[in-house]
């Protein structure tokens, strides 16, 4: 329920078992059909990182299976590498073979493989440790945003209850305020970044002693004779190691690179790195004209601030966790004679101001009690008297200023746990239906706003062509507009039912949101239109009814060719929709 955890629920379910994280982002309940969730919370760089270290293990196991738990090795006496004529070249040297292993064969050629071997656990090892994937906390986020988009998306009644909103916009606030899931993911894909590039710079170092190049950085290549020279040694795998070392470079360079870029991600750089959604909250207003969302937009006070985090969680926060902990078990408290010491004084400055109140009072109706005898006495003294009793209030008054509560400025919401999962689920769900999720949680109109616009409208009366313009929806079409700027932009697409049946529209080249129909002059006529991207369709805009004028004679004279809609539409028409009602 609501109050069951940390963060605010909006249905009661069981805590689920904590499960192996490549097993979360697999996904395969979704896979296999068995989970309700319409998104998976794993972008395509997550799994390429699932991938690319389960190609790392792959490459392991192969190098493991063509070369043996023990690395061939193949000696001979030292005259044999010249002349192959003795007949010690054709004895069998296996058990000499065995003894030279451990002066002919070098570090890298006796554990290359059993190298590839851990590299891989560590890398897959690190999938199942619940830093984020995996992690119940990480999951119950997602769960709680999910249920608010899926009753929002789906229109549920269960939307207008005023509780319902109540408790949804406790979710959102706790996933506004919050950053753990961002916390989580920098601290998986940087420990996972570390875990590449150690690794990459063991395997190359290995690989560089495989070639015939001669780079030993390390020294660790040995001459290949044994017995003080008396057998010359060959290692039959050493090309073998040599071009699987290269490929597992190569792997996990990219590896790195992909990790890199989700740690980029975490930084919440506006616009960059996948952080879209940033830049498109920054625009939303509210009725009154201030910002709904605080997003710090200047990329260099972005990367201070993510600075300072990092060392004060290096520097300053152990210092802080050993303070506290001395604090728990040394710390005093403040005893209840304390706190009524506290209470008292506070008594005795409001007792003081009450007794000045009281005497200033009882000094007035002595004045005005007097005779009118020392009236010019009292008056005399009352102007010598005066400027000392001015004085005072004016020091009381300056000393009893009211000061105003400081408030905390809000802070950067770049980081918090609401955008990202927005831009998480951006990979894996169409962006436009992310940017009307917004419309719906926040005080900003939508797009079911549009209207046909009866001043812009207007009828050409040289081929009697109607063409339908609608009004602007605001900040969310221009959100939309920008995201599908690549793609045509947002679309409007309808048709008008007449007396002869459908009309389909036709596009003008002024503006693409214009429709045009070839109409009827007398004829009534109902528009049906919706507006669409991406070839789906976002909001099913309301109908609109209108009828051809059947002489057009007053309004050309008066407007021209082009007349508008307004000047000939009629009252009782005007605005009027249609009884069919809306349909989503």
């Amino acid at each position: 329920t609501l109050f069951n955890s940390s963060v605010p629920s909006l249905k009661q379910k069981k805590h689920p078992k904590q499960k192996m994280a490549f097993l979360d982002i697999l996904n395969i309940p979704g896979l296999l059909g068995t989970d309700l969730h319409a998104f998976k919370r794993a972008n395509v760089y997550d799994k390429l990182d699932l991938g690319l270290a389960g190609f790392v293990a792959l490459i392991g196991v192969s190098v493991l299976i063509l070369n043996g738990f023990s690395s061939p090795l193949t000696c001979v006496p030292a005259g044999c590498s010249s002349s192959g004529t003795s007949t010690n070249c054709a004895l069998d040297w296996t058990y000499q073979s065995g003894l030279c292993k451990n002066e002919v064969l070098s570090l890298p050629d006796a554990n290359f493989h059993y190298l590839l071997v851990v590299l891989a656990l560590l890398l897959v090892g690190l999938l199942t440790v619940p830093i984020y994937w995996g992690s119940n906390a990480s999951k119950e986020l997602f769960d709680n945003f999910y249920y608010i988009w899926a009753k929002l998306k789906n229109g549920d009644e269960e939307c207008k209850d005023v509780e319902w909103k109540r408790r949804m916009h406790f979710v959102l606030d706790q996933l506004k305020s919050g950053n753990s899931l961002t916390t989580r993911y920098a601290l998986y894909h940087g420990v996972a970044l570390v875990l590449d590039l150690v690794a990459l710079v063991v395997v190359g170092l290995y690989t560089l002693n495989f070639t015939d190049l001669g780079l030993d950085p390390l020294g660790l290549a040995t001459d290949g004779s044994c017995s003080n020279g008396a057998f010359t040694c060959n290692i039959p795998n050493r090309n073998l190691f040599k071009w699987f070392g290269v490929l597992t470079s190569l792997v996990l360079v990219g590896k790195a690179i992909v990790n890199l870029k989700c740690l980029l991600f975490s930084l919440g750089l506006p616009g960059l790195f996948g952080r879209n959604f940033l830049i498109y909250a920054n625009q939303l207003n509210d009725n009154s004209g201030e910002g709904i969302y605080n997003i710090q937009t200047n990329p260099i006070m972005v990367l201070l601030h993510t600075l300072l985090v990092v060392l004060k969680l290096i520097f300053i926060a152990p210092i802080q966790w050993l303070v506290a902990f001395c604090k728990f078990y040394a710390r005093k408290t403040d005893g209840p004679k304390e706190i009524i010491k506290r209470l008292s004084a506070t008594n005795i400055r409001a007792e003081q101001k009450e007794t000045k109140k009281v005497e200033k009072e009882a000094k007035a109706l002595e004045t005005e009690a007097s005779g009118d005898d020392d009236a010019a006495v009292k008056k005399g003294d009352a102007k010598k008297e005066k400027p000392k009793e001015i004085e005072k209030p004016k020091e009381e008054e300056k000393k009893e200023e009211p000061v105003s509560t400081p408030l905390v400025a809000r802070p950067a919401q770049n980081w918090s746990d609401l955008f990202f999962i927005i831009d998480i689920l951006s990979y894996n769900i169409d962006p436009c239906d992310l940017i009307l999720f917004m419309t719906k949680i926040n005080p900003v109109p939508g797009l079911e706003n549009k209207k046909v616009s009866v001043d812009i409208s207007y009828l050409d009366t040289t081929t009697t062509t109607m063409v339908v313009s609608h009004t602007d929806a605001g900040v969310i079409e221009g959100l939309l507009d920008t995201e599908l700027a690549t793609e045509g932009g947002l679309q409007i697409v309808g048709w008008l039912e007449g007396p002869t049946g459908i009309m389909w529209s036709q596009k003008t080249q002024d503006n693409p949101k214009n429709l045009a129909f070839a109409v009827s002059l007398g004829s009534t006529y109902e528009l049906v239109s919706a507006v669409y991207g991406r070839g789906r369709m976002l909001a099913r805009l309301q109908n609109f009814t209108f009828q051809c004028p059947q002489d057009t004679k007053k309004q050309i004279k008066k407007y021209g060719n082009n007349v508008p809609l307004s000047a000939f539409i009629s009252q009782s028409l005007f605005q009027k929709f249609s009884s069919e009602g809306v349909t989503a």
